[in-house]
């Protein structure tokens, strides 16, 4: 691939991971976040771990 095409590439990869930082932070600070179930924190939790670890999930599997 051309170098170019790589940067582009990981700029646009660079654009989505911070568009999912902000995206975990609003859910952070929720106003309802508060009433969420044990089961539902524990499920988020573990969907931020995955994230966190380079593991993508699909909408689908959601």
């Amino acid at each position: 691939m051309n170098v170019n095409v790589n940067k582009d590439i990981l700029s646009h990869l660079k654009n989505i991971e911070d568009q999912l930082t902000k995206l975990i932070s609003k859910i952070d600070n929720f106003l309802g976040f508060g009433e969420i179930s044990a089961d539902e924190l524990k499920e988020l939790d573990n969907i931020e771990d995955n994230m966190d670890k380079g593991n993508k999930i699909s909408l689908n599997d959601i």
